[in-house]
């Protein structure tokens, strides 16, 4: 019988610092897209054995983790690091301005 899904609520950062947060992250994005895990992978076109390590923040292949994010509908921004506190600040008052790119499953 299939586990339930995990909590959907992300991560409260909009920054990613660790592959642990990373994973977090996408765990709660499938979890807010109501998938489960297999169909997910499916959906990726990755393993489930290799989902689940990504998303238990356990190292996997580059080219798969940019797969899980397209596959979930996330990108990946690479800015310098100087203006990560600013991204934090505009992502936090998106959030409570209630603005529908900045939340989680928009």
């Amino acid at each position: 019988m299939p586990r339930p899904l995990p909590d959907p609520t992300p991560p409260s950062r909009a920054t990613i610092r660790t592959i642990h947060q990373l994973g977090e992250r996408i765990r709660a994005t499938r979890a807010g897209e109501g998938m489960p895990i297999d169909q997910a992978a499916r959906h990726c076109a990755v393993s489930i054995g290799m989902l689940s390590k990504l998303e238990n923040g356990k190292g996997v292949n580059f080219e798969h983790v940019l797969r899980v994010l397209d596959g979930l509908g996330l990108t990946m921004l690479v800015v310098p690091k100087a203006h990560g506190s600013w991204l934090e600040q505009a992502a936090a008052h998106a959030a409570k301005v209630g603005d529908p790119a900045w939340e989680p499953h928009a």
